[in-house]
């Protein structure tokens, strides 16, 4: 099977990339708050993770908690981060996870069982589905 350039884990990467786009869609807490979720399961990536072709994205997405996380003792806080760091932090992260979903989708049907699925009546009637939400 051809990897496309995101090594042995693609599944894993994109369970990571998915998380933090979800952390910041839901807009849930503060700017610095949001910041600080969605970055935390970019740790341990690395540029050399990713396709050559996105390694300079991959670079800035993955630097911003090194530009902008303050290290208090057993906590970390995110300073003021530039709208433009913001801004161009969103767009490469949409990007790599976008990157991501069409090669996973490239290598159909290997990664059949990760398409979603359609919710329930119940969760309709709810409006939750029963994936966890943080």
């Amino acid at each position: 099977m051809e990897d496309h350039g995101w090594g042995g884990d693609h599944v894993g990467k994109l369970t990571r990339l998915q998380t933090a786009v979800r952390i910041l869609a839901e807009g849930s807490g503060t700017t610095a708050e949001r910041l600080q979720k969605a970055t935390y399961p970019l740790v341990g990536l690395f540029p050399r993770d990713f396709p050559e072709h996105l390694r300079g994205r991959a670079q800035d997405t993955l630097s911003l908690r090194g530009k902008y996380v303050f290290h208090a003792g057993d906590e970390s806080y995110f300073r003021q981060v530039k709208s433009s760091d913001k801004l161009n932090f969103v767009s490469d992260l949409l990007t790599l996870y976008e990157a991501c979903l069409i090669d996973l989708g490239r290598s159909w049907p290997t990664w059949d069982f990760m398409y979603p699925k359609d919710r329930t009546t119940r969760e309709r009637k709810h409006g939750r589905s029963k994936r966890k939400l943080d």
